[in-house]
């Protein structure tokens, strides 16, 4: 694109910018005017553009700069600032209309609009203080006994805002003891719930993926066994997680649910873990669908890679936390006990989050061994073959609890799918290094939830061939390995390597990160800080330092009018 070229919708799908469903949309929307206008047209294109790359609105006064380091083009001349407002707001279009132009010139398709409107308006609907425990001495007993006695405890402070507030969250890099304060504020709760309604509650744990789901529920069940807690309150908290998707009944194809306002899950308290995952659909209708009664806990890491779809909403629902009604909701963890801070891995997690790249060049220049390891990906081939032999180790395994529990120790991550380095190519050049030994297993990953057959999204599965029909094995719970016929699974691909996305929220013995040869936008802090703590014990990362150190510089930005929402209705 020449420098200071007007930008049209036109050029901007020429160049690969703009999708056909960007322009299409645009030109749909357009004809509804009677007062056609090409900078509207332009705008609703390029709001569609931020939908799908995860933003819920267009911000018309970022739209040129963010459109300039995402495409690398230079001298972008988009409409001004104020004659691109007063074009929409004059365009019958907005307000009443298809789109929405808030106070801050944010512009959005509606829908996103309602949506981070509805989730504020539950937010501050819930904001009344929980009727529970008022015997003051029994809950000081209470969180003695699971929490102990500092009163400057986080995790005491934690299960006490789950105690006086609706609605709380729970935030926390790896290892920092999320799960196990769950539990035991759980408990709290179920306490608490018994004293005053002399029964017990109904706890719901949720997850957004099956594999989350499964590592929640295993997490709870050992935490159980530390709680000083009688045995009506742990016979109370579940040992198993499911996802939000079934809890909320979705439906086949994933466009409706069968919980709502007028059908509420059924639950006294919902824990919602690995929630930066949750975007702004999805945690709407986990709050309408919950009882306007119930107490919820949000649990997650704000550090890691957002939704996959449109928002960014743990990271919004704490930044909010300068809304004085909101923020003694929101509890930080913040000692690790997974890492010992002063070794490799613990601190190469915390330069990343920090953004830190010199600490970890000084980490990566002392590779030769221990829990951080690097190579240039000139050495691919052999960190391949390394590969090859780890997978050896779980395609080979005779028994299917066996190959899922080899599955939990190893994982290769990439960015992408596509390309030289993405997850279909490396795949294919992992499993031609692979030696077989009796039947051939090709490892899989779900894409796709299917209520009807119990699998979701996220599990983990293997593919075999046994007197002529090709069959599955998919691991869809704790304790729970589904026999199927290949032809009855949902969408799968290949496993042999995952995108970081689909390793969000799982956890492996040992990571290889493979990187870029060169820097792009998708390249960010968030993403290198989720790969990198997918590991318990070891990380080796492949790949130029340049693009590695580019990365750590790089913090995701999602465009998101939430804060403000949350503000607008606090009560």
């Amino acid at each position: 694109m020449a420098r200071e070229e007007h930008v049209t919708i036109a050029n901007l799908q020429a160049s690969g910018v703009l999708e056909l469903l960007d322009v299409e949309l645009a030109r749909a929307l357009g004809a509804m005017s009677s007062t056609p206008d090409l900078q509207v047209d332009l705008a609703i294109a390029l709001t569609s553009r931020n939908v799908r790359r995860g933003h819920a609105c267009l911000p018309l006064d970022m739209a040129a700069s963010d459109l300039a380091s995402t495409t690398g083009e230079v001298g972008l001349e988009l409409p001004e600032h104020g004659s691109w407002a007063n074009a929409l707001l004059e365009s019958e279009l907005v307000d009443h209309g298809p789109l929405v132009l808030d106070e801050k010139h944010r512009l959005y398709l509606r829908r996103y609009f309602e949506l981070e409107h509805d989730i504020a308006r539950e937010l501050a609907t819930r904001s009344t203080p929980n009727s529970l425990e008022e015997d003051h001495t029994w809950l000081a007993e209470a969180l003695d006994r699971l929490f102990g006695d500092d009163p400057k405890s986080q995790h005491r402070r934690a299960a006490r805002n789950a105690m006086d507030h609706r609605v709380s969250v729970l935030c926390g890099g790896p290892g920092t003891g999320k799960t196990t304060t769950v539990a035991a504020i759980v408990a709290l709760l179920v306490e608490g719930r018994l004293r005053e309604v002399g029964r017990a509650p109904k706890v719901m744990l949720l997850a957004p993926t099956g594999k989350a789901a499964v590592r929640l529920g295993e997490a709870v069940t050992r935490a159980k066994k530390t709680i000083h807690a009688a045995d009506e309150v742990l016979a109370s908290i579940p040992g198993e997680a499911i996802t939000v998707h079934r809890a909320l009944g979705m439906q086949r194809h994933g466009m409706r649910f069968s919980r709502g306002a007028d059908s509420p899950v059924d639950a006294d308290i919902i824990v919602l873990d690995e929630a930066s995952m949750i975007d702004l659909g999805l945690m709407r209708q986990l709050l309408v669908a919950a009882p306007v009664n119930a107490t919820i806990l949000i649990v997650g890491d704000p550090d890691q890679l957002t939704s996959v779809e449109a928002g960014s909403v743990l990271r919004d629902l704490v930044r909010a936390s300068n809304e004085t009604w909101w923020r003694h909701r929101i509890t930080h963890l913040t000692k690790t006990y997974r890492y010992d801070e002063a070794q490799p891995l613990g601190q190469l997690v915390a330069a990343i989050r920090d953004g830190n790249p010199s600490v970890i060049d000084e980490l990566l220049d002392s590779h030769g061994s221990g829990d951080v390891q690097w190579s240039s990906l000139g050495d691919i081939g052999d960190e391949l073959d390394r590969a090859a032999v780890k997978w050896s180790e779980i395609v080979n395994a005779t028994e299917a609890e066996e190959h899922f529990r080899r599955r939990a120790q190893y994982v290769v991550l990439s960015p992408y799918r596509k390309g030289p380095i993405g997850t279909r190519q490396l795949g294919v050049a992992i499993e031609r290094r692979t030696p077989r030994v009796g039947l051939a297993v090709h490892p899989i990953i779900i894409e796709e939830n299917n209520s009807e057959i119990g699998v979701y999204n996220g599990d983990f599965g293997m593919l075999f061939e046994r007197d002529g029909t090709l069959g599955a094995t998919v691991q869809c719970a704790p304790g729970r390995i589904e026999n199927l016929a290949e032809a009855r699974l949902p969408r799968y691909s290949s496993a042999y390597a995952l995108s970081v996305h689909k390793a969000q929220g799982s956890e492996f013995d040992e990571v290889l990160i493979v990187m870029p040869e060169e820097d792009a936008p998708l390249l960010t802090r968030e993403l290198l800080y989720t790969a990198v703590s997918r590991a318990r014990a070891r990380v080796r990362l492949v790949g130029p330092r340049e693009v590695i150190a580019a990365a750590v510089r790089r913090p995701a930005r999602r465009f998101s009018g939430l804060v403000d929402r949350i503000a607008a209705l606090a009560p």
